[in-house]
């Protein structure tokens, strides 16, 4: 079906109105579009006559009663407005008043009065484009208790206890506020000891407790009127939801997912309030989950039919099919984020690069870098997979095929020849590591050739195992750590209860997965990195060889780290590694030392929708009950929106913004009502080259899921 684009006008700023006649996606009213600017028109036209002819009035009535002859009243003639006048002026009382009392009694109760009409005919028409209340016209209606999971740093922290720089904070949010932000800039050392977690135990530090914020309150709007799940949270009332039947699980998105549970008791209550939603209601439950939000619900439906002796909930294998209707996985990172990379490696990111200069000044790389270190939440968005997914570069334009003797890399030391520092050991430029070489070969040390590069697996593995201090805690997490441990079936396997390719599904027949989430704008994918020389051998001269464990003890030894983070000469040294921002090839999409594909702005294709097509393929290993798994994407189209500045608009595909996509809202209410789910939503919508990519990635010779060894 043909699009129809109309260009509208308006103070000079042309605005796009787009009908996708899409049938999957209903369209927004374009009435609502125009709102906020109708609106704020006639707010301003009302109140501006009103105040114009209250000002006029108040001097004539001046004007009347200082010359009562005056030339208009003498010949008959005037302005509409002069019997107004007369009658006023007749009144000794009003003529003594002030402005502001003329004001008071003539004026603003008209004005109020105009504004409650204004206010309600623009709220009705507000509503009336609703999803929610379009669905609600059609009798939908609630049905599925809903429980939300919010993502990556999108719900807001509260301190409930911290040293003496941050003691007047006392439950306000550190994280997700405006007063974040006023505290960052009065003391940001004192803000980043109290966002920092634990450098050996991955939690609190001594004297410091920050909590997630609860309630709908804790991420419906993340600072102001940013908003992230209000927009669901108003479609899913249109249709009689309420807080006794949908729930914010809010949780600390710094903590590593083993920690949630260890610290907080946080799967232990998720799971209690899916129990008590479903006792209470008789429906089984829909859980909503967003960006990291999808791997910690990944994580809770492994950990709660696990067994007790292995750390799990003991639930049973029947607990997921008795209790959950159905997991909403919106803008998900199964197959984790390519950019927590960077962040763990280098305190960059390709939004850090951009404003360098600027950031270097007051938050540099050192900075970030030895706070992100310690979130064991950027460790478990490592991406997963390794080479057999991320090394072929199927989701890549401009790069050649992988083979097993050359992988795609994630991480390109870019450094010429000319450049190599005078420590480095002196290596065949050509050299070209692989899976299969020991991890000696530049994983065990900083010392590494300019001109090197990484796959997937081995920059996942360096981080793993080199990664600053609190790396030591996740270590187990790498391919050192399951070869050590030997079974993936034991205890130890708790750690992986967050990575769908070392796992499987739980058995629920009935249940459905739903995988919505953008494309369509280009997303970080790999790295061209160089090596700065001046500040390797300072990194060497503090990096313990792997051989020497009491060296490691002592490098994340409470003792020896700075636990103030007012002195920064004791904290671990800057890395030797930058992002090489001259790094540009618009044909290859490098920019700025970034390797795009295709993706959200913040997930790529890859980790966004490749186990959902795996999943949905029959008798997939990785879905032994056979769920039905439908994969829906929104192909990202920016519009400008004046009624939401500094968003994409309702049909955005980006990574925050998904959350207001009136598709995405559309399924997300259909799901949860059960309103013709069968007809509208239960269906694939596949824009991207995601089945290209997953046909060419299982068609390699070392890819796909199944050929992943740990």
């Amino acid at each position: 079906m043909r699009r129809r684009k109309t260009n509208k006008s308006v103070a000079g700023v042309a605005v796009v109105e787009t009908n996708p006649g899409n049938s999957h996606r209903r369209p927004q009213d374009n009435t609502a579009r125009q709102v906020s600017l109708s609106h704020r028109v006639a707010r301003a036209f009302f109140v501006g006559t009103c105040t114009f002819l209250s000002v006029r009035l108040f001097l004539m009535v001046i004007t009347r009663n200082n010359d009562a002859s005056s030339s208009s009243s003498s010949t008959g003639t005037g302005t509409p407005f002069d019997d107004i006048a007369t009658s006023l002026s007749s009144s000794t009382d009003m003529l003594k008043l002030s402005f502001d009392e003329f004001y008071s009694a003539n004026v603003q109760p008209l004005l109020d009065m105009g504004m409650r009409n204004l206010n309600g005919t623009i709220h009705e028409i507000e509503e009336n484009s609703r999803i929610g209340y379009q669905l609600r016209m059609q009798n939908a209606s609630a049905k599925h208790p809903v429980i939300m999971i919010p993502g990556f740093v999108t719900s807001g922290l509260e301190l409930w206890e911290g040293t003496p720089c941050a003691k007047k904070h006392f439950r306000q949010r550190l994280w997700g506020s405006v007063s974040m932000a006023k505290t960052f800039l009065a003391d940001r050392h004192c803000w980043r000891q109290h966002l920092s977690l634990h450098p050996k135990t991955g939690m609190d530090p001594p004297n410091i407790r920050l909590r997630a914020a609860q309630g709908f309150e804790a991420a419906d709007n993340f600072i102001a009127t940013y908003w992230v799940w209000s927009k669901i949270i108003e479609n899913l009332a249109d249709v009689g939801y309420d807080g006794s039947s949908m729930t914010m699980m809010s949780y600390d998105w710094r903590l590593g997912y083993e920690y949630l549970e260890k610290r907080d008791g946080y799967f232990t209550k998720l799971k209690l309030a899916i129990e008590g939603h479903h006792a209470t209601s008789g429906e089984k439950v829909v859980l909503i989950s967003h960006s990291m939000g999808g791997t910690v619900t990944y994580y809770f439906l492994q950990w709660v039919v696990a067994d007790v002796k292995i750390g799990g909930a003991g639930g049973g294998k029947n607990w997921v099919e008795k209790h959950v209707h159905a997991f909403i996985n919106i803008a998900g990172t199964l197959l984790g984020a390519p950019k927590s990379i960077p962040a763990l490696l280098s305190g960059e990111l390709k939004d850090t690069a951009m404003f360098s200069d600027l950031l270097e000044q007051y938050f540099g790389r050192r900075w970030r870098r030895n706070l992100w270190q310690t979130w064991g939440s950027l460790f478990g968005l490592l991406p997963k997979g390794g080479d057999a997914i991320w090394g072929v570069g199927a989701d890549l334009s401009g790069v050649g095929s992988a083979s097993k003797s050359s992988l795609t890399p994630t991480i390109v030391w870019h450094n010429g020849t000319e450049e190599i520092c005078p420590t480095s050991p002196a290596v065949d430029d050509n050299t070209i590591p692989t899976t299969n070489d020991t991890e000696e070969s530049a994983l065990s040390n900083l010392n590494i050739h300019p001109s090197r590069t990484w796959s997937m697996a081995q920059s996942v593995e360096y981080l793993l195992q080199n990664g600053g201090p609190s790396s030591s805690i996740y270590s187990s997490d790498s391919k050192s750590g399951w070869k050590k441990r030997g079974s993936s079936t034991g205890a130890g396997a708790r750690k992986h209860w967050n990575d769908p390719i070392a796992t499987k599904l739980p058995i629920a027949p009935s249940m459905n997965i739903y995988c919505l989430y953008g494309t369509g704008i280009e997303t970080e994918r790999a790295y061209y990195y160089k090596v700065s020389c001046d500040k390797l051998d300072v990194a060497s001269t503090t990096t313990c060889s792997k051989d020497d464990a009491q060296c490691r003890k002592n490098s994340t030894d409470t003792d020896n780290i700075a636990t103030t983070a007012n002195e920064e000469e004791d904290e671990p040294p800057e890395a030797p590694f930058l992002l090489d921002t001259t790094a540009n090839d618009n044909s290859k999409n490098i920019r700025l030392g970034v390797l795009h594909s295709d993706g959200d702005a913040s997930v790529p294709l890859l980790s966004l929708g490749y186990m959902c097509q795996k999943w949905s393929q029959p008798k997939n290993p990785h879905n032994p009950s056979g769920i039905k798994v439908y994969t829906r994407e929104r192909k990202h189209e920016s519009q400008v929106s004046l009624s939401d500045p500094g968003r994409g608009g309702p049909t955005s595909g980006e990574h925050v913004d998904i959350l207001g996509n009136v598709g995405v809202i559309e399924d997300v209410v259909r799901i949860a009502t059960g309103f013709e789910v069968q007809e509208k939503v239960n269906e694939d919508i596949i824009v991207s080259e995601l089945k290209r990519i997953v046909q060419t990635i299982d068609a390699h010779e070392m890819g796909g899921s199944n050929s992943v060894t740990r």
